[in-house]
Parts: C-alpha cells; structure tokens; sequence
C-alpha cells in the first residue's frame, strides 16, 4: 500500500507518497506513529541473484495533486496511459449488471431457493427470464449498452455462499443447469450484447488442471498456472460467441491468501497478473479488477488492458457508494473506480435475492455517473426507474461522464477527517472553462473554499432544487440538502457580460464534455478570427471583468453541442447583470440523422421580453 505522509496544518498541504514502483505485490511495507520500512516481503522463500525492486518517493502540493503528480511519474515510468472511460460501448454506456446485491444474483424470480446441498433451484431458469428481462428494457426504452453476467453462470467445486463466496471454478463457460443451451445462445437471445464477466480463483480439481497441458501450482482450495502468460493467451481463445469484452477477476485477495506459491515465490504473483492482462490485450479485452489488494492496483498501473477495479465493498454492504478515498488512489494510477451495481428505485425488489428497497437510489445512480466508470443498475422485471437511469446519459445510452472520476476534497484531508465526504470532479469545455461538480454527504454548506485552488469566479446550481447564485452571495442564498439528504451543486465559470453556462439541467452531469463541444460569444469570434480554441481560461476571467467594468456587452453565449438522432434536449444559461439577480434562460435543441450538432445562442433576459 503507498505510504502517504502530509501536512494537515499547512493550507498549502505539502504532501509526500512511498511506494514500490516495480513487482509491487513483492514488496512488504510497515509503519506506526515514529518510523516507516519497506522491502521484501517476509513470505519470500528465495530472492534470485540479480533480482531488484524499484522504489518511488513522489511529492507535491495538495492531496489531489500530490496524487495525480504521483500517478503520473509512474504512468510515465511503465508507459500506460489512464484508462478511457469511453474505450468502448462496455465502458461507454449504461449497463445491466446480475452482480452480489442484484435481483438476479443467484435468483431467477419467485421460487427460486437453496437445495439441500447448496446448489440453486430456479423456478425458471436464466434462458426464459433474461430475454424478457431484456424486452422489458426495450419497452421502457432504456437502451443498455452491455450486460453482466456474475459467478452464477459457470460450474464450480462446493456450494456458494449468500454473498457469492464459496467454491472454485471448475470449468469457465455455462453450467448446463444455467444454460442449457450454451454461451453463444443466450448471447444471441440477448441482442449480441456486448458482456462483462465474472470470473473468481481456479479449482485444483479444474478442468484445466486436469485435462490440459499446462502446470499449476496448487493450495488446498485454489490454483494458479505457472505460467500465466501462456495460459491465459489460450485462455482468452475459448470465448468465441460469447460477445465476451471485459474480464472481471474476483476474489483476488481470496487467490492471493489461498495459493502458497504466489506468497513464497518473490515473481509468481506480479506474473500472474502481467499475464492475465497480456491474455486479455491479445484478445482485445479489457480487465477489472474486484475485491484487489492494493498492491493489485499498483501491478495493474503497469497493464493497458486492467481499464476499472471494483472501488467498493459489495452493493449490500453499508456505505459502499462513499468511493472519493479510493477513486483518489485508483485513478492516479489510470484505474477507473467502479462503484458497482445497484437497484435504480425504492421499490421492494421481491422475489430477487437482494430485497431491498434501496432508499438512496438517487445517490447510488449519481455516484455511479461521477466515478466516470460504468452505470450498472440491477433491478428486477418490472421494477427499474428508467427515469433515474436515463438521467446519466445520453438517449442512446452514451453516459455523459465528467473528465475524471470524482475523488475526495482537499477540504476534508485538511481536516484530518476520514468521515468527511465531500467530493469533487469537472468538465473541461472549449471557450468554457472548467465547470466542477460538487457533493457532500454531510452538514456542510458550500462555499468558495471548496473549489480547489485557481478557480475562477463562479456561479453555482443546486441540482436539486434548480436554484442559482453566486459564491459571494452564498451567506444570504446557500444550496440545500435534496432529496436524499445530500447536496449536488454544479459550479461554472462566470462568462464576459454576466453569463453563466448551466448546461443540460436534467442530467446528472450538465455539462460534460460528451455533449458540449465549445462556448464562443460573436465578438471574440469576429475579434480572433474564429480561433476561440485559443481562448484561455484566464482570458475568458479578464474578458468577464472588463465587460463588467462597462465594456460594450453584446448578445450571449453561443454554445455548441452534441446529440443523438431523434433526441430532444434543453440547455441552460444564467444572466444577470452587476449587481442583479441571476436569471435562468433555456433552449432547446432537437438532432437528426443529418445534424447531429447544433449552435445554441442565447440572449438577454431584457432582448427576449423577459
């Protein structure tokens, strides 16, 4: 785990991180309130001549910062790029997902039960129910890009706990009480969807123990290969039909424990997983991480094809939305967080294995859209709010994601306060500027202190409650706590002439750079011919004061934007002379298959008839 040291008194928060930047699941690291150690891990049986580990000691400014500076020297150093949260419709779009917690985890419906011998008895089996599951999403149109299929589908050794624990795989395709007809038949029935995974360790009774020519080394439970590389490159061949895009492992902490070998021998355990990334990349597949150590996170910061890890404890646990701390150290290192899966509305889910009722779904789902990973809602037949699901992305099921995944405010580590769960992310957009998403969980009321350092002036919009300010009238007009208790506040930039760019209100980001493309106002235009890329946030900061210093102030923001054929949305903008109150001002726009982007110009409260 990295070490991080920092300065909680100091405003400027002067922080420092240690840690193994190769082999990192070799090393061994202790601390207490004096001193700190690293080196090999204990376990070790031999260190091989030659052998050698490299350290890193990384410092910065800020936690944020001081994070993100960490992550990319070691970016640099191993040569991955951060994951892109729109790699392909898997990490693109809105997913359905069968994961612990869900209503289809081990449970097809009413009547399904335990048998005696800790095999599942389903009233009706997963072929009959997931195509109408499918239908029924069709109908309400919610259009999911992928699915996710959990440890249910395949084969294992022993019977499986209620959380999904239990035995190892024994053979990774479908068990024929599942599927009777095969992993390429409920794919086809499904649409060709594309298809997350799951996957958990290896029996060493397995098919591939027993029956292939590869070794193993093998625990009492559990089984890695001793050559990874070359198994998992076979491995990943036998998919053919699936729709199969991304591998989930899970229980790695349970592999790790399980397998004597991945502790004594210093490599076997960073091999193990180089070789399942090197199996995946040759497939074309991209990998998540689930239930990782963190020094899994840290191997993975080596692999292009590891995209997201599972940034939470399992959908039924307490607090497993609160991802800010993890996502911090995740993305650093170009791992998407994943939140997880989660039901979309309060209803009881009966009949499923989770029950419910979710009473938060709205902050499951917004978590879900600012982690920047995948939106994976698990409800019932009959039972998904579609309204709530469709609040995250576009109408093609393209989620409008931040820029980066949300990460816990430098405010709350200034505190010391690990029950401080302030969050922030943004939008980056041409002409723009940054715009930040802002959520607390807690008492706090907003101000401009929690905009992180060189933010320029800003507007705020309480998603909730559609109300509109500015910081410096925060004390008289604060946002509120919404609907379930929390706070989500959009900031954005203060524009030249006393306008404010709100975005598409109704979503839960408003302004993601998925939908807009470039603010410009006619004069710049005219001014720089055209060139409003050229136009710094510090410009548009200079801009806004000479034209509230008396400046000619012409018409309003021109924005552009993107949509889908067939869809129909509504921008916003706020107004509002010196000194006045702001004034929300909307459009709307309408695409087709033949204008996919449209220019929006606003204009005064006063030239409208307002």
């Amino acid at each position: 785990m990295p070490l991080v040291v920092y300065d909680p008194t100091d405003e400027l928060l002067p922080m420092t991180i240690f840690a193994p930047l190769t082999t990192p699941k070799a090393q061994h690291m202790v601390t207490d309130q004096h001193t700190f150690g690293a080196g090999v891990k204990a376990t070790a049986a031999l260190i091989p001549a030659g052998w050698s580990q490299a350290w890193i000691l990384s410092g910065g400014l800020g936690i944020n910062e001081g994070f993100q500076a960490w992550g990319d020297r070691v970016l640099a150093l191993s040569g991955k790029r951060r994951a892109d949260p729109y790699r392909d419709a898997t990490h693109a779009t809105i997913g359905y997902w069968t994961d612990n917690g869900g209503y289809y985890h081990y449970s097809t419906g009413n009547g399904s039960r335990p048998a005696a011998n800790g095999s599942m008895v389903y009233a009706r089996s997963y072929e009959e129910v997931l195509p109408e599951v499918k239908a029924s999403h069709d109908a309400a149109g919610v259009p999911f890009g992928h699915w996710q299929f959990d440890s249910w589908f395949y084969p294992k050794d022993g019977s499986v706990t209620g959380g999904g624990g239990g035995g190892g795989v024994t053979n990774w395709t479908a068990d024929p009480a599942i599927f009777p007809s095969g992993m390429a038949a409920i794919n086809k029935a499904l649409g060709g969807m594309p298809m997350v995974m799951h996957n958990r360790q290896w029996s060493p009774i397995s098919d591939y123990v027993r029956h292939l020519n590869f070794t193993w080394w093998a625990g009492p439970q559990w089984a890695v290969p001793t050559d990874p590389t070359a198994f998992f490159r076979y491995f990943f061949t036998q998919q053919q039909g699936w729709g199969l895009t991304m591998y989930e492992q899970d229980w790695m902490c349970t592999e790790y424990d399980g397998v004597g070998a991945l502790q004594t021998n210093l490599s076997l355990a960073d091999e193990w997983l180089a070789g399942m990334a090197a199996g995946a990349a040759a497939a074309n597949l991209s990998v998540q991480y689930c239930m990782p150590y963190a020094h899994d996170i840290l191997s993975g910061a080596a692999h292009a094809a590891v995209t997201n890890a599972r940034a939470t404890d399992d959908y039924v646990e307490e607090g497993q939305w609160a991802i800010g701390g993890t996502a911090l150290f995740y993305w650093a290192l170009g791992i998407l967080p994943f939140k997880d899966g989660f039901y979309s509305s309060t209803l009881p889910q009966l009949g499923g294995q989770t029950v419910g009722p979710e009473r938060n779904p709205d902050r499951e789902a917004l978590m879900a859209t600012l982690s920047a990973a995948m939106v994976a809602p698990m409800d019932g037949l009959g039972l998904l709010n579609a309204s709530r699901v469709m609040t995250s992305c576009r109408s093609d099921g393209v989620v409008l994601k931040p820029d980066v995944p949300l990460t816990t405010s430098d405010w709350c580590w200034s505190r010391a306060d690990p029950t401080c769960l302030i969050y922030h992310t943004y939008s980056d957009v041409r002409g723009l500027g940054r715009a930040y998403y802002l959520y607390s969980d807690a008492y706090l009321a907003y101000n401009a202190s929690l905009l992180p350092r060189g933010a320029l002036v800003h507007v705020w919009h309480d998603w909730y409650s559609g109300r509109i300010g500015t910081f410096s009238t925060l004390a008289s007009e604060a946002p509120s706590v919404g609907y379930e208790g929390h706070m989500y506040v959009v900031a954005t930039p203060m524009l030249r002439g006393g306008w404010a760019l709100l975005g598409e209100v109704g979503k839960y980001v408003p302004l993601s750079s998925k939908r807009f493309r470039s603010v410009s106002f006619a004069e710049i235009d005219a001014k720089i011919d055209g060139e409003i890329s050229e136009i710094t946030e510090e410009i548009v900061e200079l801009d806004f004061e000479i034209a509230q210093g008396g400046a000619t102030i012409g018409d309003g923001p021109r924005v552009e934007v993107v949509g889908v054929a067939g869809e129909a949305i509504e921008v916003c903008a706020a107004y509002g002379a010196e000194g006045a109150v702001l004034t929300k001002v909307c459009l709307k726009a309408s695409f087709t298959a033949a204008a996919t982007t449209q220019t929006l110009a606003f204009s005064r409260p006063s030239a409208r008839g307002a």
